[in-house]
């Protein structure tokens, strides 16, 4: 036995030192005051050890450098008693090297079996830092054979923090912050940008420190959370006889120490398993997201803090300070964005092009130069996410708990701001922090990713800006309609089905599908920016949009930061900033061009930088001419925009089911010959020549395996976490996995896709607790949970009606015009593409949505989008507590202060048979009946639609709309993008209506609490039973319930005619079961293995092949049903717990006992069993 490591701080800058040697040996290069390499040893006393070996050692080591470990040598020179071989070896080798022995002579090691103390443990350092460091032994090996050695410095190094303090956001204080964050407004027009901008910065900071706690900025200290002070009087008691032993070394003592040093362990090695017991049982259904989410990482092992790296430079130095390894990242990054990475070609184009005057000529007349709008800033605020501040450490929380009168201040400085085009410069600054990519090697600073933090105001305006650029680029449809990354309602599906089906009709044809899959090199950080200045000026921006544009691309610098050390600043030459809102549109908007050189009869897909162009014909050769030909083009445009397409990353697959040899397609890029492979992985998903998805299928099997990991850790069947959390956990972690690129995948051959079967299975019995050899039917009734093959049919299906309703969508036309069905049904070996594949799957399924659909719309004009007037106050009124004569009485007086106002009062209505909406006044009363698939919502907000249809035909000039619903008055006053079309649509009309000075307000009422004008409402609504339909046009979003109602029905059916199964008898229903939940792992487990019927107790025998065990007592076949309702040997128990179906006279009956309503209670069940001793045997 032996082994070696080095364990640094991760606030300690360190690298691994590679050896080549046949000691046991590793070395680790650390930066303290200066760089030293450390050496980790340990030599066996077995090993024959040559000076050689040192020696070879000690030449890879860089200087100055200590060597630390067990040499198994003796020599007086460290204070042996004894001259042995291999002290002479070490000594010659210390001697040869004029290196220094750090130890002083006192004892390392203890050996029990001749109760004798010995110098082994060496410690040999270089002689110019051995004059900085004391040697030391500690007198307590804590249970070991060796002493502790540490070298501690004679001057004290510094400490420096190891990551700046961050805002306590969780304890903050925020009413104290809203009143101490108050600015001048003289100052607005008295300083410069830059000036009020450090005194929105100061203000807000100050507020901050008296307001919210920080932490330190040092690593915390981590205490043993096992640590118990039976371990602390354990570790006393060794402790104490250890130093009996150090003083009286005897056979006897040597023997009390041992007994008290195991017993010691035995008791700390309880205490972890108790404290691991208690941590994973307190991940439940009722812990927060974020701590069952946080634990769940950190017992994945995925929880790792940051470590500071140590860089080489280019020629192989070490710097020996952290703020120069931070200039290294530095210069890397700042080489990224250099112009060296532009081609020859380009640079000359560029040169050219910038010498040339963007005529930028107009006026701030047009309405996307408004001035910005209270209601875009609440939106920008209320759509950021929780990021890291930047170098001015201002945080998203704190801009949005702004009083109201700083958040106008914030508003009027970001309006001039868009006046003078004019960024502040602190803006322009990002905070760059390394992120090692994984496998990659430490040590080079080519293997950093870097993550850009940036000003949190700067980001909040960059949003305002952005949501306005894209709403004109979409409402003009200025963006690739191939286009599909981080743009609304559009997907990585979308290219995914797409070009699975080009390949499923070029097979059906008997045609090759050829196909390029190109990388993009440094995309992101080469961008040309003068051409994003071009093609915003093409595209028709002007004024001071385009201004504060082009001054955001002016002028980025960046600074890398380890721990808290800055390096010097450096420019971003080229590319769009990293870490910035505006970025990605920018970037979308000039790759957009590439659309424009490839041919109509190519098929192409973008997804922001992954690109894909295919074509399909009965001759290579002719693939292999039009691809070449679209190269070409698409090279061109590189050189005249600044890409660079990489030669060796871009590959080339050539899709066919064609039989024969065929030779492989020769396709060049910038003179290189593509590489030619069988399969490729394209967003996520890998495609082979075949289109079988077997290799997809096998990695994607082999990644959840590794996923499961964290479930088998969870879900001990007596203290693991519940099955709610669990169930959760899977679908989060695993299910979803799975789920990805499930509807262009689920067309592989079902024996292909029976491979990911035991993952699910898997899944579920671990957050069940079912047994092992449980039938699968049995796990899918237990847990309520489909099998993968509905999941993927409710997910194609749903996305299918999804893409039905956007008919911007580029697969609308694949869907809506199926090509080749009738050669698909003539050769129905090829497998069909998706759009046939959901036909023929929802014909099997009896699943019909005929529509029409209310297709999604556009959003409104961001500088259009207004605050509309909701009176939520009787939301504080709870009507399950509060009588309704409160109610009604709060009602009538808020309905006295709209004594100017008409009332309307619309209402909603949904049963088996049919769906309604009305609306109602004094005088009027409208009713419509609409498509019976509605939901509820629907009819809500189309009741909510017609009252303000109303408003704006007669123009009423001041109204007020009562509404029962909570969800859709909610869902018009929330700020952002509307989702649903039908919200979309109302939120317009009621625009339309104050932009003609027509006042709405919008005011929510509990309903069936006697309120008159709710109440006629309701009645109105429910006449809708005797109309025909009138609104036929519904969400596509509201057959998911039909869906799942269908799915579930043909479950149903196929669960009734499994009338052997066992959980059967108990649950005939298909449907969750609130029984299942308990916040005691074991109580459930037990609960899930009796109702499927399969334990360990009466199935254990499959698993260890003997024959099916018998009833100790009467020889019938032990089963559940058995133990719980037949043998005579618990008869006297079961008169203990069971006595209501004696005294009732009840038959007895699994489902009695076991059930969702049981004649008892389950835990009578769990006495019974344990009782009979039989409970900790399933």
């Amino acid at each position: 036995s032996g082994g070696v490591a080095i364990v640094v701080r991760s606030d300690v800058a360190a690298c691994e030192v590679t050896l080549a040697t046949p000691l046991e040996a590793v070395a680790a290069r650390i930066l303290l005051d200066r760089l030293v390499t450390v050496c980790s040893l340990y030599i066996p006393p077995s090993f024959a050890l040559s000076s050689g070996d040192l020696e070879q050692l000690a030449d890879q080591l860089p200087e100055p450098f200590f060597i630390l470990g067990d040499f198994n040598a003796h020599n007086p020179l460290w204070g042996s008693q004894r001259f042995g071989s291999r002290g002479k070896v070490v000594d010659c080798f210390v001697s040869s090297r004029e290196l220094c022995v750090l130890n002083t002579g006192e004892p390392t090691y203890f050996s029990s079996s001749h109760q004798s103390f010995s110098c082994i443990d060496l410690s040999i350092c270089s002689p110019d830092i051995f004059t900085f460091f004391q040697w030391n032994v500690i007198d307590n090996p804590y249970g070991s054979d060796h002493f502790p050695v540490y070298l501690s410095p004679t001057q004290l190094l510094p400490r420096l923090p190891s990551r700046p303090p961050r805002w306590r956001l969780e304890t903050a204080n925020w009413e104290l912050f809203q009143k101490t964050a108050v600015f001048s407004d003289d100052l607005l027009d008295t300083l410069s940008v830059d000036e009020v901008n450090d005194h929105i910065t100061t203000i807000l900071i100050e507020a901050a420190r008296v307001s919210i706690s920080q932490t330190t900025g040092y690593l915390p200290k981590h205490p043993k959370p096992w640590w118990n002070d039976e371990c602390r009087e354990a570790k006393k008691t060794q402790n104490k006889f250890w130093g009996i032993l150090r003083r009286y070394p005897t056979a006897l003592n040597v023997l009390s120490f041992k007994q008290k040093r195991a017993f010691a362990r035995y008791v700390r090695k309880r205490a972890k398993k108790k404290s691991w017991i208690g941590y994973t049982s307190s991940i439940n259904s009722s812990t927060r997201a974020k701590v069952v989410w946080d634990r769940v990482r950190k017992i994945d092992g995925d929880y790792r803090q940051y470590s500071i790296p140590l860089i080489s430079s280019p020629d192989g130095d070490t710097p020996s300070s952290l703020e120069e390894q931070a200039n290294i990242l530095g210069r890397h990054f700042q080489s990224i964005s250099g112009c060296g990475n532009y081609s020859t070609n380009f640079l000359s184009h560029k040169a050219k092009a910038e010498k040339v005057r963007l005529v930028t000529a107009g006026s701030n007349n047009e309405e996307y130069n408004q001035l910005f709008t209270l209601a875009e800033l609440r939106y920008a605020l209320a759509s950021s996410k929780p990021s890291a501040p930047g170098s001015d450490r201002v945080h998203y929380s704190m801009l949005t708990h702004l009083a109201e009168s700083s958040l106008d201040f914030l508003l009027k400085f970001f309006n001039r701001v868009w006046k003078e085009g004019q960024l502040p410069n602190e803006w322009k600054k990002a905070i760059i922090v390394p992120f090692l990519k994984p496998g990659k090697d430490r040590s080079n600073a080519s293997s950093y990713r870097p993550i850009a933090l940036t000003s949190c105001l700067g980001k909040t305006f960059e949003r305002l800006v952005n949501n306005r650029l894209i709403f004109i680029l979409e409402s003009n449809s200025l963006l690739s309609r191939f286009q599909c990354g981080f743009r609304a309602s559009r997907s990585t599906t979308d290219h995914l089905v797409r070009l699975e089906t080009g390949i499923r009709e070029a097979f059906v044809t008997r045609q090759f599908y050829l196909s390029v899959f190109f990388y993009l090199e440094k995309a992101y950080d080469t961008t040309w920016r003068y051409g994003i200045l071009q093609d915003l000026v093409h595209v028709g921006i002007r004024g001071r949009m385009f201004n504060c544009i082009a001054n955001f691309l002016k002028d980025r610098t960046f600074q890398v930061r380890l721990g808290t050390t800055l390096s010097a600043p450096f420019v971003q030459e080229n590319g769009v900033p990293q870490g910035c809102v505006l970025s990605v549109t920018l970037f979308l908007l000039k790759i957009n061009s590439l659309s424009q050189v490839i041919p109509p009869n190519v098929m192409h897909s973008l997804y922001v930088d992954d690109v894909q162009i295919s074509f399909a014909s009965c001759n290579l050769s002719i693939c292999e001419r039009q691809l070449q030909m679209t190269i070409n083009r698409m090279t061109k445009w590189a050189d005249q925009n600044g890409f660079k397409f990489s030669t060796e990353k871009t590959v080339v697959v050539c899709f066919s089911q064609k039989r024969g040899l065929f030779p492989d397609p020769s396709l060049h890029l910038a003179g290189a010959v593509l590489p030619v492979r069988a399969e490729h992985r394209f967003l996520g998903v890998t495609f082979d020549k075949k289109l079988t998805f077997g290799s997809h299928i096998k990695s994607l099997r082999l990644r959840c395996q590794k996923k499961l990991n964290i479930m088998r850790v969870l879900s001990h069947k007596s203290w693991g976490a519940d099955r709610v959390c669990l169930l959760r956990i899977y679908r989060a972690v695993v299910r979803s996995t799975l789920d990805y690129g499930c509807i262009v995948y689920g067309s592989a051959k079902a024996t292909t896709l029976k491979m990911l079967d035991p993952i699910h299975h898997q899944g579920i019995r671990l957050a069940t607790g079912a047994f092992r050899t449980s039938p699968v039917p049995s796990l899918y009734a237990e847990a309520n949970e489909w099998s993968l093959e509905r999941r993927r049919l409710f997910l194609s299906v749903q996305y299918s009606l999804r893409i039905r309703s956007s008919p911007n969508n580029p697969v609308h036309s694949i869907i809506q015009n199926i090509q080749y069905e009738r050669t698909f049904q003539n050769r129905p070996s090829i497998t069909k593409p998706f759009a046939l594949r959901i036909k023929t799957l929802t014909e099997q399924h009896s699943f019909e949505a005929p529509g029409p659909f209310v297709e999604l719309q556009q959003p409104l004009a961001p500088w259009k989008n207004n605050d509309i007037n909701c009176n939520l106050s009787l939301t504080k009124y709870n009507k399950k507590v509060v009588s309704a004569d409160v109610i009604r009485q709060e009602f009538l007086e808020m309905h006295a202060s709209y004594e100017n106002y008409r009332s309307l009062f619309t209402d909603g209505t949904k049963t088996a048979d049919y769906v309604g909406c009305a609306f109602v006044s004094e005088s009027i009363q409208c009713v419509r009946r609409i498509n019976r698939d509605a939901t509820v919502f629907t009819a809500e907000l189309y009741g909510l639609i017609m009252a303000v249809e109303h408003i704006l035909k007669h123009k009423f000039l001041k109204t007020v709309v009562f509404s029962d619903s909570l969800s859709a008055i909610r869902a018009l006053k929330s700020a952002g993008r509307k989702k649903n079309p039908l919200v979309t649509d109302l939120h317009r009309r009621v625009l339309k209506a104050l932009e003609r000075k027509l006042a709405i307000e919008f005011c929510w009422v509990p309903s069936h609490m006697g309120i008159a004008g709710n109440e006629k409402a309701d009645r109105a609504a429910a006449t809708s039973a005797d109309r025909s339909v009138d609104i036929f046009a519904i969400p596509a979003a509201d057959y998911r319930a039909k869906l799942r109602r269908q799915i579930t029905k043909n479950w149903q059916e196929e669960w009734d005619t499994d009338t052997h199964n066992k959980l059967h008898a108990i649950k005939s229903t298909l449907t969750e079961w609130k029984s299942c939940r308990h916040r005691e792992r074991f109580y459930e487990v037990v609960l899930c293995r009796l109702r499927i019927g399969h334990t360990h107790l009466t199935h254990g025998h499959l698993l260890r092949g003997e024959e099916a065990p018998e009833c100790d007592f009467c020889s019938e076949p032990l089963t559940i049903l058995h133990i719980l309702l037949v043998c005579p040997k618990y008869e006297c128990e079961r008169h203990k717990h069971f006595a209501l179906f004696y005294h009732e006279h009840v038959p007895f009956h699994l489902m009695l006992l076991l059930g969702e309503e049981p004649l008892v209670p389950h835990t009578h069940v769990h006495e019974f069993l344990k009782d009979i001793g039989l409970i900790y045997r399933l």
